[in-house]
C-alpha cells in the first residue's frame, strides 16, 4: 500500500515551512513586525489554503485504500453533503470522530475557496460566520489560526484512522498545544547567543566557500588547469580538494576581487570566534584540559572497546565513577590512569562534543580566511591549532562512547595539510 507521493509530501512540507516562517518572523532578533495583525492574517490565509488543499489531495489519493474516504467523493453532491457523508461513514465504521471538527473543516474549505477565487458566496459566508471564523479575510487573528491548526490536526488524524480502520468508541479529538514560552515571543537567553554565534560562523564559512568555488572554476584560476579529463577522474578526492584550495590561495594572494571583498568579513568572523571561545568554550574548557584529555583518550593502549565508556554519556560523573571503580583493576593492566583522570578525560570530551558540533571553525581558519585574507594567515593558524585539538577531542570522545572505536581524524588532518600547503606556496 503506497501512502505517499510527491504531492502529499509537498503539502506536508509546505505546512511545516509556513509555520516555521511565521515563528522565524515573529522571533527574529534583528527584526520587529510593525503590523503583527496583518502578518498573522497573511499567514492564516496561506495556511488555510495550503492545509485544505493538502487534506483534499490526501483523501483523493487514499480513497482507494478506504471505503470511508470514498464516501466523500460522491458525484453531484454539495460540499456540505460530502462532509455529512464522510462523517456518517466514520460512524458506521465504528470510528467515533467529532462532528464539530467536520463542521469547522467545511468552514475552512469555504474560506479556502473565497481566498483563491476572490469572492464570497452568500451561503458559504453565512456558514463561516456561524462557525466563528471571520468573513473578512483580513481579520484573521492568532486564535483563528490556532483553531484552524487544530482542525487540520484532527482531520489528518481521522484520515489515518480511516485508512487503517482504527475503531474507537471513545470520541477522537486531539488538542493543539497552545501554551507559549518566552521563546515564542522572540526573547533570547544567554545560551541562544552562543548558538547564534556558532550558526553565524557557519554562514560566513559557506558564504566565502561559494565565491571560492566560483574563482577556481574560472578560466584564470581553474583548479585543474593543464589536466585532461582522464587525469582529473583518476585523482583521489583529497588531491582534488588540495588542488582546488591551492588555486584559490593563489587567487587570494593576487587580490582576486571576489575573494578580497570578504576581508572585512574575515575580521568579523575572527571577532565572533574569539567571543565564542571566551564566552562559551572557556567556561568549561581550556587548552590544558583539552590536551590532558587527549593524552588519555588518544593513548594507543586506551581500551576503546570497553562498553563502560558509553555510560559516561548517560549518567552524571559520580555515578560513572562508581561503575568505573568496579572494573578498574582490569583496566590498570592496559592503562596507568586513575579513576579521576579517566573520568575527567571522558567528561571533558563530552563537553567538547557539545560545544563543537561540527568542523566549521577549522575549515574557516584553514581553508577560508587564509584564502581571502592571506596577510593574516599566521593569526588564523594559531586559532586553527587549538580548534584542531578541541575537535580531535570531541570526535575521539564520540567514537569511543558511541561506537567503541578509535577516531581517525582524516578530515581534520586534511584541513591542516592544506593550510601547510599555503606556506609552501609562499616560500616558492
Amino acid at each position: 500500500m503506497k501512502l505517499t507521493d510527491e504531492f502529499i509530501e509537498a503539502y506536508k512540507d509546505d505546512l511545516i515551512y509556513i509555520l516555521g516562517a511565521q515563528r522565524a518572523l515573529f522571533t527574529h532578533p534583528l527584526k520587529s513586525v510593525i503590523d503583527k495583525k496583518s502578518a498573522i492574517a497573511s499567514f492564516a490565509r496561506i495556511y488555510i489554503v495550503t492545509a485544505v488543499n493538502g487534506i483534499e489531495v490526501k483523501m483523493k489519493k487514499w480513497k482507494e485504500h478506504s471505503k470511508i474516504l470514498e464516501a466523500y467523493f460522491s458525484e453531484k453532491s454539495t460540499d456540505e453533503e460530502r462532509i455529512g457523508a464522510l462523517y456518517s461513514a466514520f460512524q458506521k465504521a465504528g470510528i467515533n470522530v467529532d462532528f464539530e471538527i467536520f463542521k469547522d473543516y467545511l468552514a475552512l474549505k469555504y474560506l479556502r475557496d473565497a481566498i483563491i477565487y476572490g469572492e464570497w458566496i452568500e451561503h458559504k459566508k453565512e456558514w463561516i460566520a456561524q462557525r466563528g471564523f471571520p468573513t473578512n479575510i483580513g481579520k484573521f487573528t492568532e486564535e483563528h489560526l490556532e483553531r484552524a491548526k487544530e482542525v487540520v490536526l484532527n482531520m489528518m488524524n481521522y484520515i489515518f484512522h480511516a485508512v487503517f480502520s482504527m475503531k474507537s468508541e471513545k470520541l477522537i479529538r486531539l488538542k493543539e498545544e497552545t501554551k507559549k514560552t518566552y521563546k515564542d515571543y522572540g526573547i533570547l537567553n544567554v545560551t541562544d547567543l552562543y548558538e547564534i554565534i556558532w550558526n553565524n560562523l557557519g554562514r560566513i564559512d559557506d558564504y566565502i566557500y561559494q565565491d571560492i568555488l566560483k574563482v577556481v572554476c574560472s578560466p584564470e584560476y581553474y583548479w585543474a588547469s593543464g589536466l585532461s579529463e582522464e587525469q582529473i577522474d583518476s585523482l583521489e578526492h583529497n588531491e582534488k580538494i588540495r588542488l582546488l584550495y591551492l588555486s584559490a590561495y593563489r587567487a587570494g594572494i593576487n587580490g582576486h576581487p571576489l575573494l578580497a571583498q570578504h576581508r572585512s568579513l574575515a575580521k568579523d568572523a575572527f571577532v565572533f570566534w574569539l567571543m565564542y571561545w571566551d564566552w562559551v568554550v572557556s567556561q568549561g574548557l581550556n587548552e590544558n584540559k583539552i590536551k590532558q584529555a587527549l593524552k588519555i583518550l588518544r593513548d594507543p593502549n586506551f581500551p576503546v572497546e570497553e562498553k563502560i565508556w558509553s555510560i559516561s554519556d548517560l549518567t552524571e560523573r559520580e555515578q560513572f565513577e562508581e561503575s568505573l571503580n568496579k572494573i578498574l583493576e582490569n583496566l590498570k593492566i592496559k592503562i596507568p590512569y586513575s579513576i579521576g583522570e579517566i573520568s575527567e578525560a571522558l567528561f571533558v570530551g563530552k563537553l567538547a562534543y557539545k560545544l563543537f558540533p561540527d568542523i566549521t571553525p577549522l575549515t574557516l581558519f584553514t581553508m577560508r580566511l587564509p584564502v581571502i585574507d592571506p596577510e593574516n594567515a599566521n593569526l588564523y593558524w594559531q586559532e586553527a591549532q587549538r580548534v584542531y585539538d578541541a575537535l580531535l577531542l570531541a570526535f575521539t570522545w564520540y567514537e569511543c562512547v558511541e561506537r567503541n572505536e578509535r577516531y581517525v581524524p582524516e578530515k581534520l588532518d586534511l584541513c591542516l595539510k592544506i593550510y601547510k600547503e599555503f606556506f609552501k606556496e609562499n616560500k616558492e
